[in-house]
Order: structure tokens, then C-alpha cells, then sequence
């Protein structure tokens, strides 16, 4: 059995839009030429600020969006190859875990109707006694009462929601998650918690994450590797949480993080500048213009990204 449960190779996705309502239209390249593996049995963070792309790789690792270019193999398997028939029985080993906990589940149905729908999608129709023991194993299983089943999600507070949001996503017994966001909506608190959830499901159930955060203390604490992207490129792959990063952008990134205890807070280096324009993004290096290393040839040249110094970088002059 291969230790690459997935593997993306040179995924591309773009997305076209109007300047104005009689304008022309424009192009922007969301998710540009990404390649990363992620290890069986363990959890791989993707970070970066809002709009570097994140949330679309996500959707296209589990072709909920389809790419213009590039592959996604399940262990594998291109799932772009696959027929739409294939593809949904091959969802029962994939599922989605997604940001908002208010709009992911039906208003209309209980929550009884909603971890029951995955299976029914499936063709899996469950006599009455049946669905009762699924649901209440998927209810205990993230820590929830069996109870709050014939409720509608309403009534539950966004804690609990996000706990359903996860129990459907196990109904059908995945080995792999896309995490997209799962706890930037919920209190600080609440947010431990639904860590500690996931935390617990993975080492019982032996599952594989993909978890997605802009948050990279959470993803320094909860992940075993981290991609670091910016404006739709990886721009640096630490093995480990504990490696030392070497891109400007991930050191950046890494000194604005909060440290609680008094003796090893730091003076943060103020990153000046805004993200470049996603519909005409320069020619080089997409992060020269807030870079202090950066020379012409960043300015002209896109570095790519290589195996460095024991990971993946893509950086023409990383600091030592």
C-alpha cells in the first residue's frame, strides 16, 4: 500500500469574470500549476491569507470543481477519469468537512434526515432499527447526544452544527477529509474543542486529513506537514511543523502568529504591501513587491519550487 493516499500533480483552475457590466472579460488563474502529496494516516495543513486559492484547491482535490489542467490521484486512480457513476461510489472514501456549519446542513431536515442523506445518495436504503443505531453511533461517535436528532439545525448552536457537519461527513466511513476552514466561524473556545474532536477521529479511525487554515498556529499545533501558499503557488512545503521555514513569505507569515507566553514574544517585522492583482499577476516572484530580498531577477523570473535544504521551496534568494 503506497504512503501517498493523494496526489496532486499540476493542478491549474481558472475563473473568468467582467470589468464592469459592458466590460471585457478577465481572467484569473485561482489555483496555478500546484503539486503536493498527502501521506497516508496523517494530516496535511495548507495555509495562506484569504484569497491565495486555499478553499479552491480543496474543491478541486474532490473534483467538486473541475480543473483546466493537471491530475488528483486517489491511490491511484485519476479521479478525472472516472464516470459520474464511479465517481459517486467512490465518494463514500471522500468527504468534505466545510467552513460554515450554519449553511452546510439543510435547514429543512432534522438532523436525523441529514446524517441519514449520505447514505441514501449512495443507494443504501437502512430499515427503521438500522438508521436508529447509525445515527445514534454517528451522534456519539463526535459527542453529541442521541436526543438532538429530531431536531432541526436551528436549534442547535454552531458548535453542535459543526459536530453534525463532521459526523455526516463519517457516515459513510471515509478514509480521507478535506477540512475546509472547520473552525474559523466558531468561538475560541468551541474551536479547542472541535481540534480535540478531530484529533480523537483520526487516531481511532486511522483517517488522513487535508486541512485547510489561514491560521498558522492552528496549523503548526494540529498538522504534520504544512504547504504555504500565495497567490495560487506553493511557495515553500515544511516536513514538519517543527522545520524551520526559509521563504520570506512563511517567515512572515510565522512572526505575526500570537505567542501567549510573555517571555517569547517577539518583535513583529510589519509586512508592508497588498496582495498583486490575482487577473494580471506580475511576472516573477508574486511576492518581489513585499519581499526585502527581492532583486530583478525575482521581479523578472518565477522562481519554482525545488527540494531544498531537506523541503520544498520556491525562492531565488532565501535568507540564511
Amino acid at each position: 500500500m503506497s504512503a501517498k493516499l493523494l496526489e496532486v500533480r499540476g493542478l491549474t483552475r481558472t475563473f473568468t469574470s467582467r470589468n464592469g457590466l459592458f466590460g471585457r472579460k478577465r481572467v484569473m488563474t485561482a489555483v496555478a500549476d500546484v503539486s503536493l502529496d498527502v501521506p497516508r494516516g496523517q494530516v496535511t495543513g495548507v495555509v495562506g491569507e484569504s484569497g491565495c486559492g486555499k478553499s479552491t484547491l480543496a474543491r478541486l482535490v474532490l473534483r467538486l470543481l473541475e480543473a483546466d489542467q493537471g491530475q488528483v490521484l486517489f491511490e491511484g486512480v485519476d479521479l478525472a477519469s472516472l464516470s459520474a457513476s464511479a465517481m459517486r461510489r467512490l465518494r463514500r472514501r471522500l468527504q468534505f468537512v466545510f467552513q460554515d456549519p450554519y449553511s452546510s446542513i439543510d435547514p429543512r431536515y432534522t438532523i436525523r434526515a441529514a446524517l441519514l442523506e449520505p447514505s441514501q445518495v449512495q443507494g443504501e436504503h437502512l430499515h427503521a432499527a438500522a438508521a436508529t443505531d447509525r445515527i445514534n453511533s454517528l451522534m456519539a461517535m463526535v459527542g453529541l447526544n442521541p436526543s438532538l436528532a429530531q431536531s432541526y439545525p436551528h436549534q442547535l448552536s454552531g458548535g453542535q452544527k459543526q459536530r453534525i457537519g463532521i459526523a455526516r461527513a463519517l457516515a459513510l466511513q471515509p478514509s480521507f477529509l478535506v477540512l475546509d476552514e472547520p473552525t474559523a466561524s466558531l468561538d475560541v473556545s468551541i474551536q479547542a474543542q472541535i481540534i480535540a474532536l478531530l484529533e480523537k477521529l483520526q487516531q481511532e479511525l486511522g483517517l488522513t486529513y487535508l486541512f485547510i487554515s489561514h491560521d498558522l498556529g492552528l496549523v503548526r499545533y494540529f498538522c504534520d506537514r504544512i504547504v504555504v501558499m500565495y497567490l495560487g503557488r506553493i511557495v515553500e512545503v515544511l516536513p514538519s511543523a517543527d522545520t524551520p521555514p526559509r521563504h520570506p513569505y512563511t517567515i512572515a507569515l510565522m512572526e505575526s502568529t500570537f505567542e501567549p507566553d510573555p517571555a517569547k514574544r517577539r518583535v513583529i517585522t510589519r509586512l508592508n504591501g497588498e496582495l498583486p492583482d490575482a487577473f494580471n499577476p506580475p511576472p516573477g516572484c508574486a511576492y518581489a513587491a513585499r519581499c526585502a530580498h527581492a532583486s530583478d531577477r525575482c521581479r523578472s523570473e518565477r522562481p519554482a519550487l525545488v527540494l531544498r535544504d531537506g523541503h520544498e521551496l520556491a525562492c531565488h534568494h532565501p535568507p540564511t
